[in-house]
């Protein structure tokens, strides 16, 4: 599987006040590959996302997904279906505890390609933030 794979991004945050909702969408070649019963993505994010400069690492284990930034910003965040994680996000603003609870996580991927799709909710010093989800699809880059 070393194979380029086209990585479909959609994201959505929605804040208390309806008019504060943001959605992201990102479509970029990257790599995809199995090992050891885990799947990985890994992506440079680009100026649409706000990230430029980071490079993002996506592990695909049966119940969870992880999401690694290494660049401009740096975090880690780890969903899991009914619970709650936390880390520290850092960016060039400064450095956050965040906490991450997983409402829904849903993961259909094969060797071929596939989606995911997490909600969660975003607290930031626990104080409750926002309420997100993002949608991965997965596929074969035919050239």
């Amino acid at each position: 599987m070393n194979d380029k794979f086209i990585i479909s991004i959609k994201g959505m945050q929605a804040y208390d006040a309806e008019e504060d909702n943001t959605d992201i969408s990102l479509t970029t070649e990257g790599d995809y590959k199995l090992s050891d019963g885990v799947y990985f993505i890994d992506y440079e994010e680009s100026e649409i996302t706000g990230l430029e400069g980071t490079k993002t690492s996506i592990e695909i284990g049966n119940d969870y997904v992880s999401l690694l930034r290494n660049g401009a910003v740096n975090s880690q965040m780890l969903f899991m279906k009914d619970r709650k994680t936390s880390s520290y996000y850092n960016t060039p603003y400064g450095d956050f505890m965040i906490g991450i609870f997983t409402d829904n996580l849903d993961i259909d991927v094969s060797p071929d390609g596939g989606r995911i799709n997490v909600d969660y909710y975003l607290d930031i010093n626990n104080a409750k933030t926002s309420k997100n989800n993002f949608e991965i699809e997965i596929r074969r880059h035919n050239i």
